[in-house]
């Protein structure tokens, strides 16, 4: 999705103003009833669904449409997402999270498929606000549950889609990351750094360990905010996966004010145990 008229795409000025601008992968239309459940970019809903069973494309837009009329319930969330969402994984604390969608509208300007994830990003017009917004789906038995969702203020443009499924996977992770770090959401831009960097960036003080922390989450959010300050968009200029598939490693132009560019080095690995890929580092070059 194009959401700068930068050359270089280097930078989404805004999401509002980009938004407002001409061309996301052509025509997206509105999710929900009477939408083009086809797909983009790589077509994840190409084909009709089988015996009544939704194709991914579809049951993201299924999902969207609950979570813009206030229906989708925290059961509808993998148990890492609420986790995420809910260090207690509390229904109150998730229910308001929720909420906050309640009333949007979402307009699909880009989907990927990878295993069996599907990942869908674009634009959510809620009253009187313009965010990106990004929803990833895992296959659960015969239904699919939300195992990410994020709104943002930031998104990155013109970036590469990724044909090998794990190099998506991970660019997807790094993407996400960088939407929330950007526009502001600390806790989930936490939730998505592995933990023993975390660890190191931010050591855990006594009361931190005492509320069941094994880092500093105060330190790590102050420095994290460091990180995000004045930047008002992204691309992902270079995209690389370890030879054994479970490291990658992405190259991310930062853009503010000015047209000021500031590269980094981003770098992903996928958990053993989970299989799910966690950003590992964020260095300046």
């Amino acid at each position: 999705m194009r959401l700068t008229t930068d050359r270089r795409g280097a930078v989404a000025l805004s999401v509002a103003l980009a938004f407002a601008l001409a061309g996301c992968n052509g025509k997206p239309k509105p999710s929900g009833s009477g939408s083009d459940t086809r797909g983009a970019g790589t077509g994840t809903g190409a084909g009709p669904a089988v015996a009544g069973t939704p194709t991914p494309r579809q049951a993201a837009d299924e999902f969207l449409k609950d979570l813009g009329a206030g229906k989708v319930t925290p059961d509808r969330l993998t148990a890492d997402l609420a986790g995420k969402v809910s260090r207690k994984r509390s229904a109150d604390e998730i229910n308001d999270w929720l909420g906050a969608f309640k009333g949007a509208t979402f307009v699909v300007a880009e989907d990927a498929k990878f295993g069996d994830a599907v990942a869908v990003r674009g634009r959510m017009q809620a009253p009187g606000k313009a965010q990106a917004f990004a929803l990833r789906l895992v296959k659960d038995g015969s239904t699919y549950k939300a195992d990410w969702l994020h709104r943002s203020d930031r998104q990155g443009s013109e970036i590469k889609p990724q044909a090998d499924p794990d190099l998506a996977a991970a660019q997807d992770t790094v993407r996400n990351f960088l939407d929330v770090l950007l526009g502001g959401d600390q806790r989930l831009a936490h939730a998505l750094m592995a933990p023993d960097w975390k660890k190191s960036l931010s050591p855990p003080a006594p009361a931190d360990q005492r509320d069941g922390y094994d880092y500093g989450p105060g330190f790590l959010t102050a420095k994290t905010r460091q990180w995000s300050s004045g930047v008002l968009g992204y691309t992902l200029t270079k995209a690389e996966l370890g030879p054994n598939k479970t490291t990658a490693t992405f190259t991310a132009e930062l853009a503010g004010e000015g047209q000021m560019t500031q590269v980094y080095t981003v770098k992903a690995a996928k958990d053993s145990a989970t299989g799910r890929w966690l950003v590992t580092d964020f260095d300046r070059q």
